[in-house]
């Protein structure tokens, strides 16, 4: 029987490698040890803990200068501006700062992403509006949802990219309000008649079209209508654009009434706390429904722990986390329900650890940031080698030749529904294992130590003297390289095909040859030995199905 019991028990490695593979994107060996001395109340807690970022916004790799805002460390923001160049650098910065995040947050910033996705075409030529949207997501990672729906609805970025900056009461447009019904809150649900989604009709979206108007986009990012939102510019209202008239909704959402509003001899201000408030209302309305924590658990049970959602896991796991969502539709209270559950760690039935762990393909995303940390990746710095960090290794090397060529130019999706490994039905995570894609996904070994395109001069013989304890035994080097990289033990098949077949190449080195190759490195310096063997045990580990999957 599926449970959100907490577990009791100390993690031990494999779930201790579980729940950092699947809440952070930084997987370590200290790390591991370090987990898996922990209960889960101590681990989860830990996750809970803030991030220090190393750097508060990207730089201009040309100058050196912030390009987002003055800044008491970095300087002055740099007066010149490339819209291409700050999209790009902000996928670094953001990439780098998430690789190093030893919290929860990022992952929990690219959930939030994955279902209320933008793209990086509007306002590209506007300086920081990317920025902010992302700060946004990562500042509710662990707050409320229904008030992050309302500073999202007048998020610079998003009335951009769906219209409803130019939403107005003479010339309504409903491209936000239906998306924020059918992908960003309750979900359509079954068709049940013309214009009937279960959840709601298109007549409620007509009434939220309404609802939504007068809002615009403010281009010079200096208004702030969110309130307690860490300062982050927001859009700003025309009242005189705004529909003030009475909102009717269906016998979905139990025929809820927004009253119409008097603005005749009424201040401005007045008239913009009344646009306010009717947000407010409107997703109150929204939060209101059952189906929408319902709805919103599911995409994060299938973030987090598995695809597959059974009658049995919606009974006994998205229902009652549902119920824990809408007391307060706090984040924080129902990933650390999940992140502690028996459940989560396959603990809830009969045959332990053979379904979740190391049951979903790793994203591009996931795979390249959690192969650079596992390996302690020696990315060029930021300050000091700041062209080879932005240009030529994150922007050339992990995003155009590693993260486009395998599916997921990570903030720029296909749709507004975001990836559809994320929400496709019935193929889910395996979406990102297709012919068109499993080249590259194979290749991120041999991309990560061609220095000449990396600008990194990546040794897999530094790595394992760093990392293993015994490198000249053949069996310690093997076990522990796959403790490391693997989620769950293999079977002996398995390890004997690594060290026989990939490390000793079937025959060509002995055990034995192979502790006097590594003596003769220790002694002496040279390495091309001990690299003709390592090199191809690396590319082997990334390539193989285990490494693949989380």
């Amino acid at each position: 029987m599926s449970s959100l019991t907490p577990l009791t028990s100390v993690l031990g490695k494999t779930r201790a490698k579980h729940l950092l593979k699947r809440a952070t994107y930084c997987v370590t060996k200290s790390r591991l040890e370090e987990f898996s001395a922990y209960t889960v109340d101590q681990a989860v807690a830990k996750l809970l803990e803030p991030n220090v970022k190393k750097l508060s916004q990207p730089i201009n790799y040309e100058t050196g200068n912030p390009w987002i805002e003055n800044d008491p460390i970095l300087g002055v923001v740099d007066p010149s501006f490339s819209a291409q160049k700050l999209i790009e650098g902000t996928y670094a910065w953001w990439l780098d700062e998430a690789k190093n995040d030893k919290s929860l947050r990022s992952r929990m910033t690219y959930f939030l992403f994955s279902f209320l996705s933008i793209d990086t075409v509007s306002l590209r030529g506007k300086r920081g509006f990317f920025y902010d949207y992302l700060r946004l997501l990562e500042m509710y990672t662990l707050g409320s949802f229904k008030d992050l729906m309302f500073q999202v609805s007048i998020n610079n970025l998003m009335l951009s990219y769906l219209d409803n900056g130019f939403n107005t009461a003479v010339n309504p447009n409903e491209n936000y309000a239906r998306e924020v019904l059918e992908l960003f809150t309750i979900g359509k649900g079954p068709s049940t008649g013309v214009g009937d989604y279960t959840h709601y009709t298109e007549e409620d979206i007509v009434q939220a079209a309404r609802l939504l108007t007068g809002w615009r986009i403010g281009k010079d990012r200096v208004t702030n209508h969110g309130g307690d939102n860490g300062g982050i510019p927001t859009g700003y209202p025309l009242v005189n654009r705004h529909d003030f008239g009475e909102k009717v909704f269906s016998e979905r959402f139990g025929n809820r009434v927004i009253s119409a509003y008097d603005s005749s001899n009424k201040t401005e201000s007045q008239k913009i706390e009344r646009m306010k408030t009717e947000l407010v209302e409107f997703f109150d309305m929204i939060f209101d429904q059952e189906a929408t924590a319902k709805y919103v658990c599911r995409r994060m049970y299938r973030y987090f722990v598995s695809a597959n959602i059974t009658k049995e896991v919606e009974n006994d796991i998205i229902a009652p986390l549902s119920d824990t969502f809408r007391i307060n539709y706090s984040f924080e209270e129902i990933i650390i329900q999940l992140l502690k559950s028996e459940h989560f760690y396959d603990e809830d039935d009969h045959v332990r650890g053979d379904e979740i762990i190391g049951g979903m393909i790793k994203s591009p995303l996931e795979l390249m940031l959690q192969t650079l940390t596992i390996t302690n990746y020696p990315v060029p710095d930021a300050i000091e080698e700041s062209k080879n960090h932005y240009l030529f290794f994150y922007r050339r090397e992990m995003v155009r030749d590693f993260l486009e060529l395998s599916g997921q130019k990570p903030f720029d999706p296909p749709s507004v529904a975001g990836f559809p490994a994320i929400y496709e039905a019935p193929l889910y995570d395996k979406f990102w294992f297709n012919p068109a894609t499993i080249i590259s996904r194979y290749n991120l070994g041999a991309l990560l130590l061609n220095k000449n395109a990396t600008k990194v001069d990546f040794k897999v013989t530094t790595f394992v003297e760093k990392n293993v304890s015994v490198p000249f035994s053949v069996d310690v080097l093997i076990t522990e390289l796959i403790e490391l990289f693997f989620s769950k033990p293999v079977s002996e098949e398995r390890t004997m095909y690594f060290s026989n077949e990939i490390l000793l190449d079937n025959g060509t080195l002995t055990p034995s040859m192979w502790t006097n190759e590594w003596s003769n490195y220790r002694s002496t310096g040279n390495n091309i030995g001990t690299e003709a063997a390592l090199v191809p045990l690396f590319k082997a580990l990334i390539w193989s199905q285990e490494f693949q999957t989380n």
